[in-house]
């Protein structure tokens, strides 16, 4: 409820001015500032995770196209493409885990010299009036206990504020933890499913051969194949397009899983880095008073 108009209407009757402060961001201290800053980054880079998602697991090829609607509706990202948005969302995570962290520092520092300052203020004199007025050394002075309330309210909410600058940056490193291990789930999967049709298709063309030979050949004991005359193992029936066609199956069949070995072991390179760093130092990072939690229980 806005009670904001009866509430000038009562300043008008008094001859007071209205009230028409409004809050902004340059009226605010300069930790909520930084504060908004680091979460305003937090939210756009948890969006941008979200938007290239799909993308970003797809496991299609890119295609060439001139349409321009379908090339934004189907958007397709290559190898280097996906390594440039796990490389641009570890660095964004880790610079905003370091603001949160000089946002921390920063915060204990104020306190302690805040709190330098009121034991300074009323730690000598006014127990020293206490007790000269008959009273218990120890006791606090209402305007002593109102400071130190002030400034533990303070402490409480900037608490509040920085526990919820981690759970946000925790969620992004959780997001962007999942998306990589999706891609390399996908990525094996992908290779076995080649692997088995491969499997098919060399089984397919063994299939010409007269099923007593194959018979033999499972029966018959191991024997030494002989070698022809010019060091070179014998073709055994196959025609010349038979040995051509499997030697090129082969050296197909090399360079996919060779490339695709690549792929797993870059993204379980960047998985084991991603692990050991952003989202341990998101999770493990609290704030160092930790008898007051987050809403001051």
């Amino acid at each position: 409820m806005n009670v904001t108009v009866t509430f000038n209407e009562l300043l008008r009757e008094r001859n007071a001015p209205e009230t028409r402060k409004r809050v902004t961001l340059d009226a605010i201290d300069g930790f909520l500032k930084e504060a908004y800053r680091i979460n305003s980054h937090i939210t756009s880079l948890h969006r941008e995770l979200q938007d290239v998602r799909q993308a970003y697991l797809s496991t299609a090829q890119p295609r060439k196209t001139h349409n321009r609607v379908a090339k934004e509706q189907t958007r397709v990202l290559t190898d280097r493409d996906r390594e440039e948005v796990d490389a641009n969302a570890k660095q964004m995570i880790r610079e905003l885990n370091a603001g949160i962290r000089a946002l921390d520092e920063a915060e204990q520092l104020r306190r302690e010299t805040e709190s330098a300052i009121i034991r300074k203020k009323y730690g000598g004199l006014g127990a020293f009036g206490a007790w000269a007025s008959g009273g218990i050394i120890s006791s606090k002075t209402e305007e002593h206990a109102e400071a130190e309330a002030k400034a533990r309210d303070l402490g409480i909410h900037r608490d509040s504020i920085l526990w919820f600058l981690r759970q946000r940056l925790e969620l992004c490193c959780r997001t962007q933890q999942e998306m990589m291990e999706t891609r390399l789930k996908r990525e094996l999967e992908k290779n076995r499913s080649m692997l088995s049709r491969s499997g098919a298709t060399i089984a397919g063309d063994f299939a010409e051969f007269p099923p007593s030979a194959r018979r033999n050949s499972l029966t018959a004991p191991a024997a030494p194949i002989p070698m022809s005359e010019d060091g070179q193992f014998p073709s055994q029936g196959l025609t010349e397009e038979q040995i051509q066609m499997f030697e090129q199956g082969n050296q197909d069949m090399m360079k996919h899983f060779e490339n695709s070995l690549d792929k797993v072991r870059y993204v379980s390179y960047v998985l084991s880095i991603s692990i050991g760093t952003p989202l341990l130092g998101c999770i493990c990072t609290r704030v160092p008073s930790a008898s007051v939690t987050p809403w001051g229980r």
